[in-house]
């Protein structure tokens, strides 16, 4: 606790009004991705996918490409501000490994929560696609801060 207090001290008052509206907007935008993805569906089977690329496989097979795409373009977006938010909050999230590991978890946790409830299809296919989608949103972050910014970055 004295170490959080010590770090809020060396914030300037920008910085710290930055910092909070993040916050803000990351609870608010974990709701919603939770929302979408468990809290306003309705129960069923569980069912589960486990075989890697078969969005892919199966919109090239049918020729559906717009729905298809729209699967595996929802699933890259869904977590991209994730990758975008956490590091403005923390300097530990400022490197791709970061942004993998927490795009990969929380999918993960999403995944099996949507297996475990019934509320959802289990596939392997959106954990990729979401993590994929944090390490884009991280690589947006560290452009637009390093390179239009022209602040450091720790990008691995």
């Amino acid at each position: 606790m004295l170490r959080l207090k010590n770090r809020i001290k060396r914030l300037s008052r920008s910085e710290l009004l930055i910092k909070g509206l993040c916050l803000f907007t990351m609870v608010l935008y974990l709701y919603c991705v939770l929302s979408i993805t468990l809290i306003d569906r309705t129960s069923g089977m569980r069912r589960h996918v486990l075989r890697p690329m078969w969005e892919l496989s199966t919109m090239l097979q049918s020729g559906n490409y717009s729905y298809w795409s729209g699967q595996i373009g929802g699933n890259l977006i869904m977590l991209l501000p994730l990758g975008f938010m956490l590091p403005i909050m923390s300097e530990k999230f400022r490197n791709i490994r970061a942004a993998a590991i927490a795009g990969f978890v929380f999918s993960l946790f999403i995944e099996f929560s949507q297996y475990y409830t019934g509320r959802g299809l289990f596939e392997s296919d959106d954990i990729i696609h979401n993590t994929i989608g944090a390490c884009i949103g991280c690589i947006m972050y560290v452009f637009i801060f390093e390179k239009l910014l022209g602040k450091e970055s720790e990008m691995e």
